[in-house]
């Protein structure tokens, strides 16, 4: 039975996804905790009403298409404004992502899998941090001015109610571990700062090793 287990992390706009979604095609197993937790806090689940009760109606959308949905950007704002806020919505989310990531990783069949934790190095120090369930962490690694450019063009549509959607962006970065923090507990980085090809040629490589890796324990 494979062991191996990769935690892919990088910051907002750094191309996680297109990463992720290389690892897919080659027939790997990819655990997204941000897939996991859009579906955990699906309109009319457990946890949403959860989170109702903790945080008030402003966490479900109350209008328009998306009325009754989670509101995450509002969450977002909330979190920004209220640092402290992020341990509530921790508590209530977590255990349940932990689950899921931990009832997927046990049924994965892929030679390998990649554990896909945006925030992998923010919950590091934690007993419950996600990177003790990784073997070895695939840091996507991209200049902060790229970052900012990509990801204002990636959620252009989201950050239209946004007076400055630069700023906000910004500030989320800010929220994240730096750059040289992912860099340090990185056991392999890719370069995401050129081309989709560059990208891909480099994860091929990648790729390789680890299953290598998986052959050769």
């Amino acid at each position: 039975m494979h062991t191996l287990t990769i935690g892919l992390t990088g910051g907002i706009g750094s191309g996680k996804s297109a990463v992720s979604d290389w690892f897919a095609r080659q027939g790997i197993d990819v655990i997204d905790a941000d897939v996991i937790a859009h579906a955990i806090t699906a309109k009319g689940s457990a946890v949403l009403d959860e989170l109702v009760q903790s945080f008030g109606e402003w966490v479900v959308i109350q209008g328009g298409e998306q009325v009754g949905e989670y509101n995450r950007s509002a969450m977002r704002k909330h979190i920004l404004d209220n640092p402290d806020a992020i341990h509530t919505l921790n508590a209530i989310t977590h255990p349940h992502i932990q689950a899921r990531i931990k009832n997927e990783l046990s049924s994965s069949t892929s030679a390998y899998r990649i554990l896909s934790v945006p925030l992998l190095v923010e919950g590091m120090d934690k007993p419950t941090s996600l990177a003790t369930l990784c073997d070895r962490i695939l840091v996507v690694d991209v200049p902060q001015d790229l970052q900012l450019q990509r990801a204002l063009a990636r959620d252009a549509a989201k950050l239209s109610t946004q007076d400055d959607p630069a700023a906000y962006i910004h500030a989320i970065i800010q929220k994240q571990a730096s750059r040289q923090a992912r860099l340090v507990i990185a056991d392999d980085v890719v370069d995401n700062g050129g081309t989709l090809d560059e990208l891909y040629a480099q994860l091929d490589v990648l790729h390789r090793r680890y299953l290598q890796m998986v052959e050769h324990p």
